[in-house]
């Protein structure tokens, strides 16, 4: 009896350890177990845009000429030319890129996110997001050219479900395909945001328009004028359709933000083939390259600790966004203040849902203080090598020293909160309204 027992104890306990350690797949910031795969992304990721595409670079394009750029990014790393790549090689590639980080040679099925054996023909196939039919011409095998075989647009999915979909156009309406209809198959995935694939999908849709698309006078060796990849025209009710409206596939993209499932096969696709998808890296590109061909209205958004905080987004829609706002050593703030949008923060995982924008929205964030102290309204407080000055009146210009005079940080149109990364110590902070100036003295 007491056998019995001593094993049925350790059977609870090898449970209770496995539940403990999953990994939230769709989460990314969720789980520590999970933060080893997001460092490897993010080390990927910034080894990727470098030369002429930095983000500082694609960031301060837009429209017709951020398709080119992007275009071009694509062109220039993607290998599927070349020998080896073909729809047949697919079969036997996702056990490396769809890995499931909680199973040993087992993959994510697409739509479900369903954990599956990674051989092939084990009830899964191949599931094209942008429809064979709707991208072929009369004389093309849909499976010969180059977009037919994409890793970063070709998916593993359950059959049933591959089926179920077939070439149906995504989105909303009575006659789209909605992934959030197709329940998540997958103890590890949390539903956590407005969509759960819904997100996925946009991305993908828009990663094939700018690697295989043709904007203008930019085009790259992977198009194919025979294949029908124009985005703009391949929304709305008419039979070559591929999204319901930009509307809607915005709004997927920016209220579903990438998961850790995501950003993993992000990595699996670049290693495979070459190159990655930007919308999945950065998200706010999507909306730098679209905003001018939809009604949609677009806001700014800023936040005091910018340069801090992975990922972050620069301009949302009048349906907002989801993101998760982690601080370079992988911690989270505290506390969220939203202003110009209705928001809902958790600070346990840094997830921030902001909707309803009507201006420009400014994120300020505040991590637990060391000492808070109040100078004349002024506040400060510092933790972590970062000091945080609040209470500021908007529009107001800032300048830090050091103790010897010495001008370290110089800031105009300051928000309400401004953040410096200096070291514990002595400072003379200097602000300035108009024509008036005042000294502050900080020891944090």
């Amino acid at each position: 009896m007491k056998q019995i027992k001593l094993a049925t104890l350790l059977l609870l306990l090898c449970v209770s350890i496995q539940l403990f350690a999953a990994i939230d797949m769709q989460s990314h910031v969720a789980s520590d177990a999970g933060k080893t795969a997001y460092t490897t992304y993010v080390t990927k990721q910034a080894a990727y845009y470098t030369g002429n595409y930095t983000y500082e670079q694609l960031t301060s394009t837009t429209g017709t000429a951020l398709f080119g750029v992007l275009n071009t990014l694509m062109g220039g790393t993607n290998k599927i030319l070349n020998s080896g790549y073909d729809y047949g090689a697919l079969r036997y590639a996702y056990k490396d890129v769809d890995k499931d980080l909680n199973g040993t040679n087992q993959i994510i099925g697409y739509y479900d996110g369903e954990s599956m054996s990674g051989t092939w023909r084990s009830g899964w196939n191949r599931e094209h997001t942008w429809p064979q039919s709707k991208f072929k011409g009369s004389y093309i095998s849909g499976t010969s050219i180059p977009i037919g075989y994409d890793m970063q647009s070709v998916r593993p999915a359950s059959t049933s479900v591959n089926s179920d979909r077939g070439n149906t156009a995504y989105g909303e309406g009575g006659s789209y395909y909605d992934p959030n209809d197709i329940a998540i198959d997958n103890p590890n995935y949390q539903k956590i945001s407005n969509g759960t694939y819904r997100g996925d999908c946009a991305r993908v849709i828009l990663y094939d328009y700018i690697n295989y698309g043709k904007k203008g006078t930019f085009s790259n060796k992977l198009y194919d004028s025979e294949c029908k990849t124009d985005l703009i025209t391949q929304v709305g009710s008419n039979s070559n359709s591929v999204f319901e409206s930009l509307t809607i596939l915005l709004k997927w993209h920016m209220q579903d933000p990438p998961s850790l499932t995501e950003m993993v096969r992000n990595d699996g696709g670049q290693v495979y083939q070459g190159n990655r998808n930007p919308f999945i890296d950065y998200p706010e590109l999507a909306i730098n390259m679209l905003k001018d061909e939809t009604n949609v209205t677009t806001y700014m958004v800023t936040t005091n600790t910018t340069a801090n905080l992975l990922p972050n987004y620069t301009y949302t829609t009048a349906g907002g966004f989801v993101t998760y706002l982690t601080f370079t050593d992988g911690t989270h703030p505290d506390a969220v203040t939203v202003t110009g949008a209705a928001s809902t923060y958790e600070s346990t995982l840094g997830r921030l849902t902001v909707t309803n924008a009507t201006g420009t929205v400014n994120i300020s964030t505040k991590i637990s203080a060391v000492d808070e102290v109040i100078i004349n309204d002024v506040v400060y407080y510092g933790k972590k090598g970062l000091l945080y000055v609040s209470n500021l009146e908007n529009g107001c210009a800032a300048v830090l020293f050091d103790c010897s005079g010495r001008m370290l940080e110089q800031r105009s149109n300051c928000v309400s909160e401004e953040m410096f990364a200096v070291p514990q110590g002595v400072y003379i902070l200097q602000i300035k309204v108009g024509t008036s100036v005042r000294s502050f003295k900080i020891v944090y």
